[in-house]
């Protein structure tokens, strides 16, 4: 089985190896440790890993994304709230994707406008635009 340094892991995601050490004490990732103590990450901490950040990336609380994991590690038992958690997320995100539709169409009306008035003031004078 293949394994990752911490300073390996923190270079594929971008983050600080204290941002993984974090994560550890939280209870989100439980690497293994190699016999002279070094963090060893696993293919299945780097899928926990990529689920926690997925979850904080679309604005999941820290608490709630433990808690998660907690579920994970008492096995099958709690696969309902599990299943709970991801659907009320989802919901969440999905409220937030309508909201910023509407802004991204403001946005888009904006770019629309600014682009015609620029153009009709080239027309009506181009040599300040050259």
């Amino acid at each position: 089985m293949k394994g990752y340094s911490i300073s390996q892991v923190a270079e594929r995601f971008g983050l600080e190896p204290h941002t993984l050490r974090f994560y550890e004490k939280e209870g989100i990732v439980s690497p293994g440790r190699t016999p002279s103590g070094i963090r060893m990450y696993t293919e299945e901490d780097i899928s926990q890993l990529e689920t926690a950040l997925c979850l904080k990336s679309t604005g999941m609380p820290l608490k709630e994304i433990k808690r998660y994991f907690q579920l994970v590690a008492q096995g099958d038992e709690t696969l309902d709230q599990r299943l709970e958690i991801f659907l009320s997320h989802r919901a969440r995100v999905m409220g937030e994707l309508e909201v910023m539709e509407k802004y991204l169409q403001k946005i888009d009306h904006k770019i629309a406008w600014y682009q015609g008035f620029v153009e009709k003031k080239k027309g009506e004078n181009p040599e300040k635009y050259e």
